[in-house]
């Protein structure tokens, strides 16, 4: 786990802005298991695409595309055909332990919400964030393969960070920063993971109540060693 800071400036007045957002990358090196992800996912568009259409959450991609289904499904429930997402899931708990250890934070009780995206030519993401709430926390993505004509630019205020878009390559970045990918012109689909976790509260009213989201971690699951031990959970 690598964590690059997008800082703003030593403020001079009592009225300039001030901010320290954390990215943190990590890449994941089981490389057949992240082909055989991959692959599940492009064979399950086409059933994902039958879901209602959620919104484009400012991302401008039309109906299309599997990513304005957010939220009505849960990209690890697929885990049952695909057994390397848990896996997966596995590593991406254990690095965000390493994350918050490494910015100095305390863990909370999580929930999460998963989903995909595929781009083709031509395609882009708009800049957008994920949330910038009182109980933002923290968003993140992942790709599925070394997409050397393709990567996604982090973005708060007047500074940017970059990153170039490799397989098996995790980001967490807090959920209020907001990021973009600019017109992808490679050959293959471009598939990817984007994540929303955050403190669970109970819908209100029936808001949101369908946005599909499960236990991230618990506090209680980390054990000594700084390991995470999941055995029986989700």
């Amino acid at each position: 786990m690598e964590i690059t800071r997008l800082k703003s400036h030593t403020p001079i007045t009592p009225y300039a802005p001030s901010w320290d957002a954390p990215l943190g990358f990590s890449q994941w090196g089981a490389s057949d298991k992240v082909d055989t992800i991959r692959n599940f996912l492009l064979e399950k568009e086409e059933e994902v695409l039958k879901l209602p259409w959620q919104g484009q959450g400012r991302t401008g991609l039309d109906e299309d595309k599997v990513t304005t289904r957010y939220g009505r499904y849960h990209v690890f429930d697929f885990a049952d055909e695909c057994p390397e997402l848990g896996d997966l899931l596995q590593w991406i708990r254990q690095q965000w332990v390493d994350y918050i250890k490494m910015d100095c934070t305390e863990p909370y009780p999580l929930h999460f919400t998963c989903w995909y995206n595929i781009l083709r030519k031509g395609d882009k993401i708009d800049l957008h964030r994920h949330c910038a709430g009182e109980r933002t926390y923290l968003s993140a993505n992942m790709h599925l393969d070394d997409y050397k004509d393709s990567k996604t630019v982090y973005e708060h205020m007047e500074m940017a960070i970059s990153l170039p878009n490799v397989k098996g390559g995790l980001t967490f970045f807090p959920g209020y920063v907001e990021h973009y990918v600019p017109v992808y012109d490679g050959k293959q689909p471009r598939v990817s993971l984007a994540m929303d976790i955050y403190v669970y509260m109970p819908p209100l009213f029936g808001v949101q109540d369908h946005l599909q989201h499960r236990p991230f971690i618990d506090p209680s699951w980390i054990i000594p060693n700084g390991s995470v031990d999941v055995t029986g959970k989700f």
